[in-house]
């Protein structure tokens, strides 16, 4: 099985018998560890996500004999499936990929994790970037107290964190003039999430950057559709004559947002006269 080739494969893609093989995979005590790290990376697609996945991957992170790279990998795959399933409830599963059973185990063993003093602290914070795709109250304080750390790890979880939970606008717009690269990136992604006007300068700076980070460039075109959605044409325009197929087909999904969520706020300001 070739790890690498299935990340530039849609998961519908895959081979017969794929997911089976990576769960085997993830979960072989002698297979390289680098090699069933990707296999639980790959296992976080949402396509191939089942109660039967979720369980092998929380098994995994809350396994203390496994290394702590390995079960920090394992919980943040199940952060998306976590969202999915805080989005969409549970009346029809067909559009869940988890039972509401299993969902809710994996919030609380989550919860467990993270309060164990025992529990190392890599895997503490991943266990969080994990848990907090589908937002619980006992989050908050963790941000807060992660956010005022001096550990710059701690404060990178934080502003991811922050791209989910509501009331941070100010630690946003403020970790937008950070000067670590990590931060900053989680920090547009951020901002676009909640659709920040203030973040506005900072998205036009980096577009008009020589050089840029390709994960950070794809965060501000998505971002400006959402933070300035009126100026999107004039901000992303000049990006649509890209030679990268990817960034013309990123800026031509911006727009459609951006023209949809101008759409609905015109709507809404008819509806209300």
């Amino acid at each position: 099985m070739d790890l690498e080739a299935l990340y530039d494969l849609p998961s519908w893609e895959w081979p017969e018998g794929t997911k089976e093989k990576l769960m085997a995979l993830v979960q072989n005590a002698e297979a390289p560890m680098e090699d069933r790290e990707i296999a639980a990376e790959l296992l976080s697609d949402i396509s191939v996500m089942d109660d039967s996945v979720a369980g092998v991957l929380l098994e995994i992170a809350a396994n203390p004999d496994e290394s702590p790279s390995l079960r920090g990998t394992a919980a943040v795959a199940l952060g998306a499936a976590l969202e999915l399933a805080d989005m969409e409830g549970f009346d029809d599963p067909e559009e869940n990929p988890l039972s509401e059973e299993v969902f809710k185990k994996i919030q609380k063993t989550f919860y467990t994790l993270y309060h164990d003093p025992r529990t190392p602290e890599d895997v503490r914070r991943h266990v969080f970037e994990g848990a907090v795709r589908a937002p619980q109250p006992w989050h908050r304080q963790v941000i807060e107290g992660a956010y005022g750390s001096k550990d710059e790890n701690w404060r990178l979880t934080a502003v991811f964190a922050m791209r989910w939970v509501d009331g941070y606008e100010k630690e946003i717009v403020e970790s937008l003039q950070s000067k670590d690269p990590d931060i900053l990136y989680q920090a547009v992604c951020a901002a676009g999430a909640w659709g920040i006007a203030e973040a506005a300068p900072v998205l036009e700076k980096i577009l008009q950057s020589e050089e840029i980070d390709e994960d950070l460039l794809f965060a501000a075109i998505d971002a400006v559709a959402t933070v300035m959605p009126e100026r999107a044409p004039e901000v992303l325009g000049d990006l649509l004559n890209s030679d990268d197929p990817d960034i013309v087909d990123a800026v031509e999904e911006a727009l459609s947002t951006a023209k949809s969520i101008l759409t609905l706020e015109q709507d809404s300001g008819n509806g209300a006269q």
